[in-house]
């Protein structure tokens, strides 16, 4: 009778075993990615093994100097702009080249002079500002006319390169998002004069809840939104402070309250780590935990309001944050266009491996981050992906 118990204790012993090392074959190596082979990497994903969780991306081309035959010479290259909050002390951004490789990283520091240690969840730069957005904050840093730098690009790789104690950078400006700004995207119009900066939030239902106003159920598909995204108008202007087109003087407001303008606000779906718009296309990122990355593909020609596409359009009110009037009444701005994106302009979904966040477009491709081979995850995920992906968004 012992015999047959001490039998019965290693058989159930054995088929825990068993039954956990099929669950750990199947979560590991179970699932395929065929959308996946469209991608290729780019660039490696810099700070891994120092703590770094990235989170957001930002591509700016640039000149590089390198030497041939004993002569110094001057190309053109990709930048890349990695935002990571980190495992232990302030918040970084890597650099890294296209051609040249990994080349630094920056520290932040708040205007006050205080470490920035916030969970940077995107970053997006046109070379003269750099915007960097976190929780219900979007900062922003332009660089003194003395500093020795030419924009606030150059000045981040160039402190990027420099020894620890010389790479920090101090935002110069910041202002409230308005939403729970999770992610940016600065989109280079054609006609330069054109140029947007895109703001975005994240909603997951008791996770990251979102304003209630921010709920709207788009007209065409009839599904309900829950987060919003809001496009600024880019100014190059050296006294504009945000780089960003503000509100009018003629709004009955004090001058320090004339904080950029949203000129538009886009309705999108929930869980939405990244966004990046092409000329014809809106790509959008969403992802959490442990399940699949899914991009969407959209047809920006059926959202954008110079197609005329009044049936995918609205109005709302956008409460800007902390603004009074002179008269000491909240600001509203009355009638924002606002622009559904739903499956009415989908053209294709992605389905790729877990943890996407943000995104940028560089080398004709839109470039996707990943934070699944950081610490933090690396353990659990079925893919530890080191590298951005680039992919050309097609239909099928």
């Amino acid at each position: 009778m012992k015999h047959k118990k001490l039998l019965i204790f290693f058989i159930s012993i054995f088929t825990v075993f068993v039954a956990l090392g099929t669950f750990l074959l199947i979560w590991f190596c179970g699932d395929s990615y065929p959308d996946f082979n469209d991608f290729s990497p780019t660039v490696s994903i810099p700070g891994l093994r120092e703590g770094a969780v990235p989170q957001g991306v930002a591509s700016y081309n640039d000149d590089y100097e390198y030497m041939q035959d004993e002569e110094q010479k001057t190309a053109k290259q990709d930048y890349y702009f990695i935002s990571s909050y980190m495992k232990k002390g302030p918040s970084r951004i890597y650099v890294t080249g296209s051609k040249t490789g990994y080349i630094g990283y920056v520290t932040m520091k708040n205007e006050d002079g205080s470490d920035y240690t916030g969970h940077c969840g995107g970053v997006a730069t046109n070379g003269y500002t750099f915007w960097l957005t976190s929780d219900d904050t979007v900062f922003v840093l332009k660089t003194a006319a003395d500093s020795g730098y030419t924009n606030a690009a150059r000045e981040i790789i160039g402190k990027a390169a420099k020894p620890e104690g010389e790479n920090t950078i101090t935002f110069t400006a910041s202002f409230a998002a308005n939403c729970n700004a999770s992610f940016c995207y600065y989109y280079d119009a054609p006609d330069s004069t054109l140029d947007k900066l895109y703001v975005g939030e994240f909603y997951r239902a008791k996770n990251y809840e979102t304003d209630e106003r921010h709920h709207l159920t788009t007209k065409v598909s009839q599904v309900e939104n829950k987060a919003f995204c809001y496009e600024y108008s880019v100014t190059t202007s050296s006294s504009n402070k945000y780089g960003l087109t503000t509100l009018s003087s003629t709004l009955n407001l004090k001058t320090e309250d004339l904080v950029p303008k949203i000129d538009y606000v886009y309705s999108i779906t929930d869980e939405i780590q990244g966004f990046a718009r092409t000329k014809d296309g809106l790509v959008l990122s969403r992802s959490w935990g442990l399940k699949n990355s899914t991009l969407y593909y959209h047809d920006w020609n059926k959202i954008h309001p110079s197609a005329g596409a009044s049936s995918l359009s609205g109005k709302t009110d956008i409460i800007y944050s902390g603004l009074t009037t002179k008269d000491g009444n909240k600001f509203i701005y009355k009638d924002v266009s606002v622009y559904y994106v739903d499956n009415s302009s989908l053209i294709r979904e992605y389905s790729i491996p877990s943890m996407s966040e943000g995104l940028c477009y560089s080398g004709g491709k839109v470039q996707v981050l990943f934070e699944s081979a950081s610490y933090k995850y690396n353990k659990f995920v079925r893919c530890q992906l080191k590298d951005i992906y680039g992919f050309i968004p097609r239909a099928k």
